[in-house]
């Protein structure tokens, strides 16, 4: 045993006289071009160190150079990918032999970087040599267990002075057309034990802008064998800021969960700086925060508790992606006590008022869009999204409490207004879009209650000529790859009905004494009050049919029928006013009147209004209906009303002024 012992010491000193005699045996010279031919045979690049070169081995493993430099991929312009004013080196060798790490000195003084993607996206930080080449791609074993230190081989590590002063990288892709460059970067290393907490210091310029950033993880150690440890993160500079603090419970599979703090002054000042400048108003795209809980459990994210601030809009919520499958899943809820989006909208259009109307032609001249719509994007990703406001700014309008739920499963998307809150009404309805098969198919259902007209169309439309209680029901379906085939397949059915309600600017009763006072006479407001206006519908591969608009009043009842043909976007309808002068209320059933019917057909853009005189004359065939409302309606207003109507057009223009300015401003 004394032999083995004395032999085991006559190695190691034999060991560390030859490490102490090496430099003073092989030339310095002789061992920069060992180190560069090395380089070259590892790359396929050239290494030169064109300044000053030394080495010590004993006590201290160390290397000085300066004016280093590492060529660039020969498709370059650029001579060097790499090039460093000085670099130092300097490792203790005597903790080596217990298998500690201590490096004294790692200092990389003005490295410039120059990282490229050529025209054909070869990077050149790939690296290509014969040998390279001719070997095949080494097969990675899959283990359970993560590297560790202990694996390396490694008991402890301590940093000392490990800095980058005053560096420079550069990013250039030719592919893209995408270039940036960081300057003034610095970074600084403190690690004086596995065991002891890890911190970096950094700050580099990028595009004028000075950003810091700064670590701390709790143990290294623990994050090499697996194990948890703490971590703090903080960037900073004038147009952001982010914090995060948390514990890394694992790196395999990566498990994290923490606090994070994001704050930006100014949206508009950011994305002008870091992307490209946007038009926006004054006092808007100005604060963003953001702030909630981080999590990371394998492929599955979080944001949770989360609390969001965009200039004045405030939410909460919590969000989370799962990127494990084949597709990945998305989970979220909203909550926005008020949003307010009238700040964001563009200003009105200019007025198109005084533009003369084109004439009245058979079809519209606007066509339903044929181009295919591409609904690849629903099969993307499945997801579950609710949204829940508490009041909804949106020019004049003011929308109340809405519930929002949309969920997109298997290309199938589905949108539920569980909750509306509208004008004293309330709705609720929901579309189905289902693009398993080359047709998009699409439902639509909605129902709208106890709506008040005049304040809803005030601040909706800016129109005042309607009031009551209104309510709108639909339920849709159709079936197509574009808008054209959607509406060419459209069918459903709807109603409507408006109660207690009055039209003003028009006064059909006055209508049944003189049609032109109807609608300006006296200086009096014009109104019509209704007990009911009302009317059901069906649609049949895009044709609306209509048999039964109604409105009743006690002086005159308004009938309608007709069709509405959606793919070349045309009417076909008739209304039937009828006199009634009756006092026995709205509504009364009375078979008596005179009837002057209108046909309204054409266009959407232009439809034509004219009196269908062969039905009026029609409706006279019962003489005793007749007589009973000249009667009670005077002749002589009859017959100054038919004196005051004039031939077909006048009558056309003043029904169309009419029934136009219905639903126009009130003057």
């Amino acid at each position: 045993m004394k032999k083995l012992a004395y032999g085991i010491i006559a190695l190691v000193v034999l060991v560390i006289v030859a490490i102490i005699a090496l430099p003073f045996l092989i030339p310095a010279e002789r061992l920069k071009e060992e180190l560069m031919i090395a380089a070259n045979d590892a790359t396929g690049r050239t290494l030169v160190i064109a300044g000053d070169f030394g080495v010590s081995v004993f006590p201290v493993l160390g290397l000085n150079a300066s004016k280093v430099s590492f060529s660039n991929a020969p498709s370059s312009d650029t001579a060097n990918m790499v090039t460093i004013d000085k670099l130092t080196i300097e490792l203790d060798l005597i903790p080596l032999l217990s298998g500690q790490i201590s490096v004294n000195k790692f200092i990389l003084d003005k490295p410039v970087i120059l990282l490229e993607v050529d025209k054909a996206g070869k990077k050149n930080w790939e690296f290509e040599t014969a040998d390279n080449a001719r070997k095949p791609a080494a097969k990675t074993e899959e283990s359970s267990d993560s590297s560790n230190a202990a694996d390396l081989g490694i008991s402890d590590l301590n940093l000392g002075d490990v800095q980058i002063i005053d560096g420079a990288i550069t990013y250039s892709d030719q592919l893209s057309g995408v270039s940036h460059e960081i300057t003034a970067a610095n970074l600084a290393l403190d690690l004086r034990g596995l065991d002891q907490p890890f911190k970096t210091s950094g700050s580099a310029v990028w595009k004028d802008e000075k950003i810091e950033l700064d670590t701390e993880l709790g143990a290294l150690r623990a994050l090499l064998e697996n194990k948890p440890t703490t971590i703090k993160a903080a960037l900073t500079s004038s147009k952001v800021t982010l914090n995060y603090e948390g514990k890394i419970t694992s790196l395999d599979p990566l498990k994290l969960g923490g606090q994070t703090d994001l704050n930006i002054p100014s949206l508009k000042d950011l994305l002008a700086w870091a992307a490209e400048p946007i038009e926006a108003k004054e006092g808007t795209f100005g604060l963003v925060s953001i702030k909630g809980d981080v999590g990371v459990s394998g492929s599955t994210y979080s944001f949770r508790n989360a609390q969001l601030i965009f200039d004045a809009i405030q939410a909460s919520g919590d969000f989370s992606a799962n990127l494990g499958g084949k597709i990945p899943g998305l989970k979220g809820t909203l909550t926005v006590p008020v949003l307010d989006v009238n700040p964001y909208l563009s200003e009105q259009a200019a007025s198109n008022e005084g533009t003369a109307p084109a004439p009245a032609t058979g079809k519209s001249k606007q066509k339903w869009d044929d181009t295919p719509i591409d609904f690849s994007g629903l099969k993307a990703v499945n997801a579950d999204f609710k949204l829940s406001l508490g009041k909804f700014l949106v020019q004049k309008m003011t929308i109340g409490k809405t519930a929002l739920a949309a969920k997109l499963q298997d290309a199938v998307l589905t949108l539920n207004l569980d909750e509306l809150a509208l004008y004293e009404g309330r709705g609720k309805g929901s579309i189905k879009v289902d693009t398993r098969s080359k047709q998009a198919k699409i439902s639509k259902e909605f129902i709208l209650e106890g709506l008040e007209l005049k304040p809803f169309l005030q601040d909706a439309a800016d129109m005042d000529r309607l009031e009551g209680t209104g309510m709108f029901q639909f339920a849709m379906t159709t079936v197509g790859t574009s808008q054209k085939t959607m509406v060419d397949n459209l069918n459903g059915k709807g109603k409507i009905l408006f109660t207690d309600g009055a039209i003003s600017g028009i006064n059909l009763a006055a209508m049944a004494r003189n049609i032109t006072s109807a609608f300006t006479g006296g200086g009096d407001i014009q109104k019509t009050d209704f007990a009911e206006l009302s009317a059901s519908y069906t649609i049949t591969n895009g044709l609306l049919k209509n048999n039964d608009l109604k409105l009743l009043n006690p002086f005159i009842q308004v009938f309608g029928k007709g069709t509405v043909n959606m793919p070349p976007k045309t009417i076909n309808y008739r209304l039937e006013p009828k006199v009634t002068a009756s006092s026995e209320g709205q509504g009364s059933g009375s078979k008596s009147g005179i009837t002057v019917p209108i046909k309204i057909s054409g266009s959407w853009d232009n439809p034509s209004f004219a009196p269908d005189l062969a039905g009026a004359i029609g409706n006279l065939a019962d003489p005793e209906a007749l007589k009973e409302t000249l009667s009670k309606a005077g002749s002589g207003a009859i017959k100054k009303k038919l004196k005051n109507i004039g031939g077909g057009d006048k009558l056309q223009d003043t029904l169309k002024s009419g029934l136009g300015g219905l639903f126009g401003k009130k003057k």
